[in-house]
Formats: structure tokens, C-alpha cells, sequence
């Protein structure tokens, strides 16, 4: 691969550039340059390989601890988006060593899961019915011991965000095959200590509270769906805009990636 004008500029990183289904890693810091499979089948950090997909598979990055220490993954065999749809089993990976821990399988949304401090919550439980068979889990590095934070047959849990000692999460009834029924979804907030829930919102016949979100500042927003279309709320205050529809709904789990906190001011 041609490198055009590089100087050493340590601090940047290293930067891959596709080439079919090889890629080209060039560390900033360096200048040098090594070809790789392409992104989808390897994790690099620091032009160091800490994540190999076996033959057929493809691997899913899942975001690094706050110490960037860790590194999260999740392995899709034979690179079935089907399976993927199910559920992956996330792992964390040493950067400095390569051990690898086991954390719990889940749906690998990125709102399935939230640091708080030094300690992982994610939403745990296969099947791609997101109102179906999901509890709450808990860990932390470097023992990455896991524990269960709350589960209840009878409840669904779905995203959720850090608020200081406690997670805000969005929970329903578990419905089984019923994941299009509106009404399901609540916001709730989960202890860590104790794993106590604590009901924050009661929406209306017909909508869903969905993706809680936790400002900076400690204010708790979220968007009331109703009809597929999105309203942003903030707890305790009410209304604060319409969003339209969710384009990635998709059994039940509404991302709103659509919606961002801290947007760019011009």
C-alpha cells in the first residue's frame, strides 16, 4: 500500500484500509504497514492481533472497558447473521495478556449493555424476541466474576443506562411470541447493591418507554413510542420533541440511534 507523505505521529493510533478481504493496518506511530484479513475476522489494538476468528466465523467488537484494558467481543459462528439475531456469547480479552473471559450470552446491542465505573451491566438471555427471557447480570474487571443483578420469569429486561449506583432500565411483562404488543415496555431503576427495582414510568395504553437515557448533568431521558412514532420525554418534565420513527426496530427493540445526546452546536 502506498503511504503518502507519512510522518511518525505518535498518539493516533493505526488506521486499516479494506482491500477486498485483506486489509492494510498502518500504525501512525510508525509508518509500518502489514496486511491482515480484513475487519470482521480479527480485533487489533495497538497493531497487535488480540482477536482471531476461527475459520468461517466472523467476530463482532463489543467496545473496551473505561481503563482500556479489556477488550469486548463476541464470536458469530459461521457469520450467520441468523445466529447473531439470537444472541452471541460476549467475551473480554486482555489486551496486554490475550486471556479471555467468559461474560454471559445476550443480544449484542449496544444499549444491551452500559459501564458504570468499573462494572459492566448488560441485558443477558438468547432469543431475538427482545420481550422475552432477558434478566440483568453484572461484572467487573480484572476477576470478571458474574452475577446475577435481577431476573424474574415473569419480567423482560431490554436497554438501559448508567445512573451513578443504579442502572435505568426499560422492562415489561415477558410476553413470549407477542413482541409486537404495544404497552409492553416501562422504565424502571435497578440498584447494584441490591438489585431492587423501582418503577419510574407508567406510559399510556398503547405506547412503550424506550432507550433511557442518562444526561451528563443526572437527567433521565427517553422516548415514548406510540404508533412506531417517537416522542423524546425527560423524566419528570414531560414532552421535549417528536422524533419520527425508529428505521432499526426489529423484534421489539427500538435503538433510536437516530436520537444523540450532547449533538454538535453550530
Amino acid at each position: 500500500m502506498d503511504v503518502v507523505a507519512c510522518a511518525p505521529h505518535p498518539g493516533f493510533g493505526t488506521v486499516e484500509v479494506r482491500r477486498g478481504a485483506r486489509a492494510e493496518i498502518v500504525d501512525l506511530a510508525t509508518c509500518r504497514t502489514h496486511t491482515v484479513p480484513a475487519s470482521g475476522t480479527r480485533i487489533h489494538v495497538g497493531g497487535r492481533t488480540i482477536v482471531a476468528a476461527p475459520r468461517g466465523s466472523s467476530v463482532a467488537n463489543l467496545g473496551s472497558s473505561p481503563d482500556r484494558k479489556w477488550q469486548l467481543f463476541a464470536i458469530d459462528p459461521m457469520s450467520s447473521m441468523s445466529i447473531a439475531a439470537d444472541g452471541l456469547t460476549v467475551k473480554a480479552v486482555s489486551v496486554r495478556t490475550k486471556r479471555v473471559r467468559t461474560l454471559g450470552a445476550g443480544l449484542i446491542y449496544a444499549d444491551y449493555r452500559v459501564w458504570c465505573g468499573n462494572r459492566l451491566v448488560m441485558t443477558a438471555g438468547g432469543d431475538r424476541m427482545s420481550t422475552h427471557h432477558k434478566w440483568l447480570i453484572v461484572t467487573s474487571p480484572p476477576d470478571w466474576r458474574v452475577r446475577v443483578l435481577v431476573r424474574d420469569p415473569k419480567r423482560a429486561f431490554g436497554a438501559l443506562a448508567c445512573d451513578g449506583e443504579s442502572v435505568v432500565v426499560q422492562s415489561g411483562r415477558d410476553s413470549g411470541l407477542d413482541w409486537t404488543h404495544a404497552g409492553h415496555w416501562s422504565l424502571w431503576r435497578v440498584s447494584l447493591a441490591t438489585g431492587a427495582l423501582h418503577r419510574l414510568t407508567s406510559p399510556p395504553p398503547g405506547s412503550d418507554d424506550d432507550s433511557p437515557r442518562v444526561t451528563p448533568g443526572g437527567k433521565v431521558l427517553f422516548v415514548r413510542t406510540r404508533n412506531h412514532v417517537g416522542t423524546l420525554y425527560g423524566l419528570g418534565v414531560g414532552p421535549l420533541l417528536r422524533v419520527g420513527r425508529d428505521p432499526d426496530e426489529y423484534y421489539g427493540h427500538r435503538g433510536w440511534t437516530t436520537v444523540s445526546l450532547g449533538a454538535r452546536r453550530r
